[in-house]
């Protein structure tokens, strides 16, 4: 592996945009992965938008667009790259035009299709399992590989699992089939109907009927179900007032442990607890910071300080693409929306309070032979574990995150920082981390109020405090902080 692959990134690509916009994106982002000589092409015709390739078309050499099978999605962006990447081989090994265009039509478009269902779900499931691999992360655009443990673990949740639900893989796809694995019983009992699982066994199923032969009297069948998810975990909050106390009486407790190495446990897990309300950072992702204690260097030669460097007033943190550790192969472990920059709630007193300039970085070292789930999954699930062992009033980690995010507005940071700090949209942000209640607006409101107040309100309050604004020291003042000429 070179050294390239090595380095942390910073500035992840992010899913920030929806529908029609984040397809956008993604082809700015993606079509300048594709081979010399074969391009994406974006194409409107009347008010509808076609996604093509362009190459030299044998016989005539003319270079010219071509329908490609392309839907106008991420993900049609990603097959499109693929794609276009099959046609650039085949233009350098097939000499023949007649054969060519047989294989575009075939490998392409998909026509010619064997259409008496012989085709198994072992079939279908390798080919869904070679295009995840040969696809891209939605969330950081990094290519996805079997050589990165993070990719194994999300291959499995997605598809893997479901696969497993059907247990005769060289049978035919039927509605039968796919009948009983989409309402296979829940193994806690609870609800299927409406629930996440349910969900995403039926956007799986509508994969795998995309593949059949049949696929129509499949995705008909399929079309009347309701798949909505109408089942939510609750969502945990923590005030900041209830989470600073149990921290400091929590933290008191630590040094009365005499065994040197918890303590030392503690007070690490501790401190993640504290990055992750002050940077709102899934603990995963504080694994994977680069500059806690030595300078990182960006690839146009900007510093940023270390985090424990007492000179360091921004305390910003460089987070890489992977964390500090490795399965027992050493095959990567990726954080969810990819290396970037992030910067602190803007509370020097709760920086201070916090500890958080002494890094304390948790020792973890996923067990031998683990699964990949396991493997990724660990630090988060050993915080979780700690967090209860110490007591905290909440159990979610995400419940940090969302402290963060109140803080934030308590602290005028404006919603799209806040999303972009914490590596989603502002639709995520909304749905996802508002923090709801009276108390929690209680909480916002007294942030505001201590906001920067319109520089026509302080002359008034000013004046009525007897200040002379005419003056020149008064003028100089306000200059300075309203930045007037």
């Amino acid at each position: 592996m070179s050294n390239a692959t090595d380095t942390p990134t910073v500035g992840g690509k992010g899913n920030y945009n929806e529908s029609y916009a984040r397809f956008l994106k993604a082809y700015q982002d993606f079509k300048g992965e594709c081979p010399k000589g074969v391009t994406l092409k974006l194409q409107k015709t009347g008010a509808r938008y076609n996604l093509l390739l362009q190459f030299k078309q044998p016989p005539t050499g003319k270079r010219l667009p071509k329908t490609a099978n392309l839907e106008c999605t991420p993900q049609g962006v990603i097959d499109g790259v693929r794609k276009a990447k099959l046609v650039s081989e085949a233009l350098g090994t097939i000499t023949s035009a007649s054969e060519f265009w047989d294989w575009y039509d075939a490998t392409i478009l998909g026509k010619n299709q064997i259409e008496d269902n012989l085709i198994t779900y072992r079939e279908i499931f390798q080919q869904l399992e070679d295009e995840y691999f040969a696809g891209c992360n939605r969330n950081t655009g990094r290519p996805r590989s079997r050589d990165i443990v993070s990719d194994l673990s999300s291959y499995e949740a997605t598809k893997g699992i479901y696969f497993r639900l059907f247990p005769n893989w060289d049978e035919y796809p039927s509605w039968e089939s796919f009948k009983a694995m989409l309402y296979t019983p829940l193994r806690n009992g609870e609800q299927l109907v409406g629930s996440k699982t349910f969900k995403e066994r039926y956007y799986i199923l509508k994969a795998i009927a995309e593949k059949s032969p049949n696929k129509e009297h499949l995705l008909k069948q399929l079309e009347p179900i309701n798949a909505k998810q109408t089942q939510f975990i609750k969502k945990q909050r923590i005030g900041i007032d209830a989470f600073k106390d149990w921290w400091f009486k929590t933290k008191q407790e630590a040094y009365d442990i005499r065994n040197s190495r918890h303590q030392s446990c503690r007070h690490s897990w501790l401190w993640v607890t504290g990055m992750a309300v002050m940077y709102g950072l899934r603990p995963t992702e504080i694994a994977a910071a680069v500059n806690l204690t030595k300078p990182f260097v960006t690839d146009d030669g900007i510093t940023i300080k270390a985090l424990s460097d007492p000179d360091n007033q921004d305390n910003y943190l460089v987070l890489g693409d992977y964390t500090y550790f490795t399965d027992s192969e050493g095959r990567k472990v990726s954080i969810k929306t990819g290396g970037r920059i992030v910067a602190p709630i803007p509370s020097p007193e709760m920086f201070e309070f916090l500890e958080l300039k002494r890094p304390l970085l948790p020792e973890y070292s996923p067990k031998k032979g683990s699964k990949p789930k396991s493997i990724v999954g660990g630090f988060d699930a050993t915080f979780s574990q700690r967090i209860q062992s110490m007591k905290c009033p909440v159990t979610q980690k995400y419940a940090f995150r969302r402290l963060y995010n109140l803080l934030g507005e308590k602290y005028g940071l404006p919603i799209e920082l806040r999303a972009r700090l914490m590596g989603h949209s502002t639709i995520v942000n909304e749905g996802k981390y508002k923090t709801e209640g009276i108390d929690a607006t209680l909480e916002v409101l007294k942030g505001v109020s201590k906001l920067p107040i319109p520089l026509n309100v302080a002359i008034e309050r000013l004046t009525a405090l007897g200040v002379d604004i005419d003056s020149s020291e008064a003028k100089l003042f306000l200059g300075v902080i309203y930045q007037i000429d």
